[in-house]
C-alpha cells in the first residue's frame, strides 16, 4: 500500500513541476544600470518560452516613450525605440503570457547617459535609415497579424490561441485526484 501511494504522490508532483512559471532571468540593459552607450533595443530574457501577446512598454522621467516594433522570439521579449532615446531616467513595465498561461508582470529600470553629442550625430544617419525600416515594419506586421486571423479562423492547432495552458494543468491535476480515488477505494475494497 505504501508503494501505491508513493507512486501516485510522484504522479502528482512531477507534472506540476513540468509546467513551471517564466521568469525574468536577465535584460538589456540590466536593472538598475547606468547606460553610456545609444540604447537601440530593450531585451527581456526569461527562463521559458513567452507567448504572442506579450507587452512592454518604456517611460523616461514620466513621460510614455513608444516602441516601433515589441516582438516575441522564442524566450525573449525585445523591443525596438521608435526613435533615438535621450538621456534621463527610464522604467521598462511589462506584461507577458508565460507558455504555460501564467501572466507575468514587472518592472526594471535603467539610466541613460550617451551624451547629447553622440545622439545627435547619429540622428541624421537613423533618419534616413527610418522611413523604409518602418515600412517594411508596419508591412510584416499587418502580414503576421492577417496570417494569425486566418490560422486561428482555419482552426489551425499552431494557431494563436488564448489561455490554454491554464486549462492543460487543470485536466491534469483533475485526472490525477481521480486516480487517487480510485486507488484508495480499490485499497480499500481489498481488505
Amino acid at each position: 500500500m505504501k508503494k501505491m501511494m508513493i507512486l501516485l504522490s510522484a504522479l502528482l508532483v512531477f507534472p506540476i513541476s513540468a509546467q513551471a512559471h517564466s521568469v525574468l532571468e536577465a535584460s538589456t540593459p540590466a536593472e538598475g544600470e547606468l547606460v553610456t552607450e545609444p540604447v537601440v533595443a530593450v531585451a527581456l530574457d526569461f527562463s521559458a518560452g513567452i507567448e504572442e501577446g506579450s507587452s512592454m512598454t518604456m517611460t523616461m522621467d514620466g513621460t510614455a516613450v513608444d516602441f516601433s516594433e515589441v516582438a516575441v522570439m522564442d524566450d525573449q521579449l525585445i523591443g525596438t525605440p521608435a526613435e533615438v532615446l535621450e538621456d534621463g531616467a527610464y522604467v521598462v513595465e511589462y506584461d507577458v503570457l508565460s507558455e504555460d498561461g501564467h501572466p507575468i508582470q514587472g518592472s526594471l529600470a535603467f539610466e541613460l547617459q550617451a551624451g547629447d553629442e553622440e545622439a545627435a550625430q547619429e540622428e541624421p544617419a537613423e533618419e534616413s535609415a527610418e522611413p523604409e525600416a518602418d515600412e517594411n515594419v508596419a508591412e510584416e506586421t499587418e502580414q503576421t497579424e492577417a496570417t494569425g486571423m486566418e490560422q486561428a479562423a482555419a482552426g489551425d492547432p499552431e494557431a494563436p490561441r488564448g489561455n490554454n495552458g491554464s486549462s492543460m494543468t487543470l485536466i491534469i491535476a483533475g485526472i490525477a485526484i481521480i486516480l487517487l480515488i480510485a486507488a484508495v477505494v480499490l485499497m480499500r475494497r481489498k481488505r
